[in-house]
């Protein structure tokens, strides 16, 4: 049994909040437990056990993140810098103790992470879904990723008709009330698209995500289930600047909402491009938790960029038991 303190910080990402453990440095035998113990929204991780009255970044900061107990999962990590950049190997153990592939503002929570331990400002990220590319801005007050290359092949979503895996992809198809686009972008993601933003009454923020998101998450079509997604268009870029899409994401892990989900904004934006809803490579994605930008290029890998932000340093048990 461990029963050692674990020292712990934790960052968020447009309000998508991390604890992060140094994995080399720390042995948490059961991860799985350690996440469900102090991820927990009301009995989990609070702040304010450590004195941080504040995030470290400051009063907009703790506004985006909500200053919230508990946490959307723990990000192992164990730093190399035998390489040239750095390379990071990223673990994230989620809230129900699942382990996800990736995780977008996790990624860039680590970048951020790793920067604040080595000085660097660029970064190869070991995840799995494969290694990706981070940087951090001069200030470290943001962070962007490769995100790979969106896939819509439905072995690879995957996506099952009839007991097997399909051989033709999932776009915009009825799927327990949702009309939904199925894509993978690290993780699997299914899209829908809403009428109205969020600056409508009656538009995304107006649906009861909870209640109709589960029947998506867990359908027979998603055999490995799938994260949901709400968007709205904006502005469908067709003018000057990027497009701009509302979000709101129910996360497979989380079993809940998230403020922010970065491969969930890559999924909308991919979906929309290949919908023909917005014009251009670029866009920026709404969350509630703040504002991400991303790319979808006709080939290569997407990238996500946003804000990310240090809230506090403590410890915490290994065996929460």
């Amino acid at each position: 049994m461990n029963t050692h303190a674990v020292p712990v910080e934790k960052y968020h990402g447009t309000g998508n909040d991390f604890l992060v453990v140094d994995a080399a440095a720390e042995d948490v035998g059961d991860r799985a437990a350690f996440a469900r113990a102090h991820c927990d929204r009301e009995t989990g991780v609070d702040g304010g056990d450590f004195g941080a009255a504040l995030p470290r970044d400051g009063d907009a900061d703790r506004d985006a993140s909500g200053g919230r107990r508990g946490a959307d999962g723990v990000l192992f990590l164990s730093v190399d810098e035998r390489f040239d950049p750095t390379r990071v190997v990223m673990t994230l153990v989620q809230p129900d103790g699942s382990t996800a592939t990736m995780c977008g503002n996790g990624a860039r929570v680590v970048a951020r992470w790793a920067h604040d331990r080595t000085g660097d400002r660029e970064f190869m990220i070991d995840t799995q879904a494969g290694t990706r590319r981070a940087t951090v801005t001069a200030d470290a007050t943001a962070a962007a990723i490769e995100m790979g290359v969106p896939t819509f092949d439905p072995r690879r979503v995957p996506v099952a008709r009839d007991g097997a895996l399909a051989d033709e992809p999932l776009i915009d198809e009825a799927v327990e009330g949702l009309t939904v686009t199925a894509v993978n972008t690290g993780v699997p993601h299914a899209v829908a698209f809403v009428d109205g933003g969020r600056d409508d009454p009656d538009g995304i923020d107006g649906v009861d995500l909870d209640a109709v998101a589960p029947p998506v998450r867990h359908a027979d079509v998603f055999p490995e289930g799938a994260n949901v997604n709400l968007a709205a268009v904006v502005d469908d870029g067709a003018g000057d600047g990027p497009a701009v899409l509302d979000q709101r994401t129910f996360e497979r892990g989380v079993e809940g909402e998230t403020r922010s989900c970065g491969t969930g904004a890559v999924a909308v934006v991919a979906v929309a491009r290949r919908l023909g809803l917005i014009d251009g490579d670029d866009a920026v994605s709404r969350p509630p938790g703040g504002e991400l930008e991303i790319t979808v290029p006709d080939s290569g890998h997407a990238t996500l960029t946003g804000p990310v932000a240090h809230e506090f340093s403590g410890t915490l048990p290994a065996d929460p038991r």
